[in-house]
């Protein structure tokens, strides 16, 4: 009988050994070296699963994408019926735990690297354009008289205000976060004005 292959769990592995770094380290300062101690395993490991450190920097970057769009589905699943415009923004901006914060800081290591990748550029382009017609979804069949135009721009300042207000978080500026969910409830108001 055969073996079962050890791909999908090494990548696993190797993906969660990079966060653990990044959250250690900071991405910058993490080597594939770094990655291979704290998977325990050799960098040839590495490389055989995966490849080099910006192969697995990408794949970390792919893993988070797709795990991005799952918590999109469970989000407009726990939506009520009514008012989920409003149910939505709550959401974006809940109560943070210390888990929030790590993926906060594992994200953005992420997005610096977009400058240099071109597979995370497009990773991060698809997270924002979810996001935003995720947003517009939701608004236009809740506000369906309102103009595409404004409900588009609302939907991009909420997710400005959503991406500054992520940033915020590691820095324990909750006062600020809290002005941009309302600033946010604002906008969404904009949306019942004729």
């Amino acid at each position: 009988m055969a073996r079962p292959s050890m791909a999908t769990q090494r990548r696993e592995e190797i993906l969660d050994a990079l966060e653990a770094c990044i959250l250690d380290k900071g991405i910058q300062a993490t080597s594939l070296e770094n990655i291979a101690e704290t998977a325990n395993m050799k960098r040839t490991i590495l490389r055989h699963y995966i490849g080099n450190r910006d192969d697995i920097i990408c794949a970390l970057s792919e893993r988070w994408t797709l795990r991005y769009t799952q918590q999109w589905q469970e989000v407009l699943n726990w939506l009520p019926k009514t008012n989920r415009a409003q149910a939505l923004v709550d959401s974006l901006f809940s109560t943070r735990t210390k888990e929030m914060v790590n993926n906060t800081v594992i994200g953005e290591a992420i997005f610096s690297e977009a400058k240099r990748l071109e597979a995370i550029k497009a990773h991060q382009q698809q997270v924002m354009h979810e996001f935003i017609q995720h947003l517009i979804t939701e608004f236009t069949a809740q506000y369906p008289e309102v103009s595409q135009e404004k409900i588009e721009l609302i939907a991009y300042g909420i997710y400005s205000n959503y991406l500054m207000s992520e940033s915020l978080l590691p820095l324990g500026m909750f006062e600020e976060m809290y002005k941009l969910k309302q600033s946010s409830v604002l906008l969404c108001e904009q949306l019942v004005l004729k």
